[in-house]
């Protein structure tokens, strides 16, 4: 005598709907993400996970000469393991280290995030003899890991000099 399952067709398509559901959750959610923030005028710019995967893991931002570049760098851990490796940050011009300015281990928890942060200072780094209405160009490498970000910095020069605004008289 052949045995009936009512509701075979029932659970095969609950399974199937988990499945994908799992799917879903797995291929969206888990891994590592990071999120850069530069900050150097009045906005902030912020480069998230899915900015990196569409720009071939290079960016472009402007400057202003002779101030200070604030850089906030987060990793998300959404894996099942602690993340390790080492993240270094230096400064490339014309395919050259120039200078290492952040370089340190890095061990992540499973689901945890790491933040790091970073000055730059471009007082230090434009040389002095370089001309003052010219743009300064150089490369910010971000490595952690097997992963590598670049960020394409361009100083702009100095439009004029305190003493030469001028303020208009109010209207009578």
């Amino acid at each position: 005598m052949a045995v009936k399952h009512k509701n075979l067709y029932l659970y095969l398509t609950l399974v199937c709907f988990l499945g994908i559901i799992l799917i879903f959750i797995f291929d969206g959610y888990m891994g590592l993400y990071d999120t850069l923030i530069i900050k150097s005028q009045e906005i902030p710019e912020k480069f998230e996970a899915d900015f990196w995967l569409h720009s071939n893991n290079q960016a472009y931002v402007q400057v202003e000469r002779d101030g200070k570049i604030k850089f906030n760098y987060e990793v998300d851990n959404r894996r099942f393991s602690t993340y390790k490796a080492n993240i270094e940050v230096s400064i490339w011009q014309v395919n050259e280290k120039i200078a290492v300015i952040f370089a340190q281990p890095v061990s992540i928890p499973a689901f945890d995030k790491g933040q790091f942060e970073w000055f730059l200072n471009t007082a230090e780094l434009v040389p002095a003899d370089y001309p003052s209405n010219e743009q300064y160009f150089f490369t910010l490498v971000i490595r952690m890991g097997e992963t590598e970000h670049r960020i394409v910095t361009t100083v702009q020069p100095i439009r004029y000099s305190p003493g030469e605004i001028k303020i208009p008289a109010p209207p009578r």
